[in-house]
Order: structure tokens, then sequence, then C-alpha cells
């Protein structure tokens, strides 16, 4: 097994990358993208995904050197063990407001010592290795962990939640979070981007990057609607 979690090494080098934002299962079209994407985002929270469907998008995507990152539906250690389990390289936590919610979320996301990941022999590379302290000291290493702030709380906290070691990224959520300031549905009220340019510039203070500074990325639904029009003609 060798470190290719692209997520994780454009995190730290500031590197831009390109994916696609999946809230359905669509292995064909993972294939289909595989030459333009760097990586594949699935929506575990608002997308319709069973545990079947997520490993069979992480074996399309393993098929291209994709790498496959999650948004997880909660941040319990079963929700994020099962994600991974099924060959997620990244995960990303929603809601996240306190720093106990963030070390919550290394402690799932990582073996010992830095987490306490349960250990699962599920996928053919846990069946294949050899050594297993070096196996696990490369899962690590080979993991990525987004924590998401969608609330005044934890836009208020958001240095704190950069600064915990094992987070190697940060990511907002723009319609809950503007609900969360007083502002439903209007994510780009000066008040939201206020608040957000104000936590960016507190996480990148402690040396950690948000979503924005190192990913592109686009919706499958936008793909598809813009993909039509272009080549039918808009109606």
């Amino acid at each position: 097994m060798t470190s290719r979690n692209v997520v994780k090494q454009a995190a730290g080098s500031g590197e831009r990358i390109r994916g696609v934002h999946l809230t359905f299962s669509a292995p064909t079209a993972i294939e289909v993208l595989a030459q333009e994407v760097d990586f594949i985002y699935l929506d575990g929270e608002h997308g319709c995904f069973t545990h079947n469907d997520l490993e069979a998008a992480c074996i399309a995507a393993e098929r291209w050197g994709l790498t496959v990152i999650a948004r997880v539906p909660d941040g319990s250690a079963a929700t994020i063990t099962g994600f991974l389990d099924r060959g997620v390289r990244g995960i990303v936590v929603p809601h996240i407001e306190t720093v106990a919610d963030a070390h919550a979320a290394v402690q799932a996301a990582y073996f010992a010592p830095l987490g306490d990941r349960s250990f699962s022999g599920s996928r053919p590379a846990f069946l294949s290795m050899k050594d297993r302290p070096a196996f696990m000291r490369e899962c690590n290493a080979d993991t990525s962990l987004c924590l998401m702030i969608e609330t005044r709380s934890g836009l208020e906290v958001a240095h704190e939640l950069a600064a915990v070691e094992g987070v190697d990224y940060l990511s907002f959520g723009p319609m809950d979070l503007a609900q969360s300031l007083g502002h439903p549905g209007e994510p780009a009220h000066p008040d939201c981007k206020r608040a957000v340019a104000d936590a960016t510039a507190r996480i990148n203070a402690v040396g950690k990057r948000v979503r924005e500074d190192f990913m592109n990325y686009a919706w499958i639904n936008e793909i598809m609607l813009t993909g039509v029009r272009q080549l039918l003609g808009a109606r």
C-alpha cells in the first residue's frame, strides 16, 4: 500500500486539484470522468448511498487512481469506520461545533497513536498485508480529515478546530451557516461572507487551509445540466 490520497497532499501543499461531487451511486460515471478529475466526493449526508454503493464507487475509483472522499452523515465512530472500511480515503465530518467534536473525529478516523480507529479486515488490502503496524501507519498517512463548519458556534472556534492534530483542512456549509447567522437561503449575504472570510483568515493563521484554497469541484447534477445545454441547446 502506498500513499495516494491527492486530497491530503493538496491540503498540505496548496496544489489545486479538481473533482466531482456525487449524490447518488454512479460507478460508470466515475470511470467516464476519471481522465478529467483527481478525486471523487461522495455525499453520504444528503446523497443516497448504501455501504455496497460506497464500496462499488471506491472500486471504480481505485481502478483509475482516483482518491475517494466522503461526507459522512454524522461524526460517530461507527459511521466513520463504516465509510473507511468500504475504501473511502478521506472523511468530511459535518456540523462540527466544538474542539471536542474535532477530537472525536480524529479518534475515529486514525489508528493509534493518533486515534483509536477500529481495525477491519474487510478490504483486499487488509488481507494481503504482512506487517500490520506498518500497514496501520500507512493508513494514517493516507487518510484525510476535513471538518465542516456550519453554525455560528463553529465559526467562533474555527482556529481552535484547525489546530487539532490530524485535521487536514476545513470547509463551510454555506446554506446551513447562513441559516445559523440569521440569513436563511442567503449564503452570499454580506454578513455571511464576512464571517467566512474572518474564519478563513484565522484557520490560515494556524497553518491550515480551507477547501476553497486548493479544491475545485462541481456537483454531478450541474455537470449533467451544463452538458445537456451545451450539446443540445437550452430550452
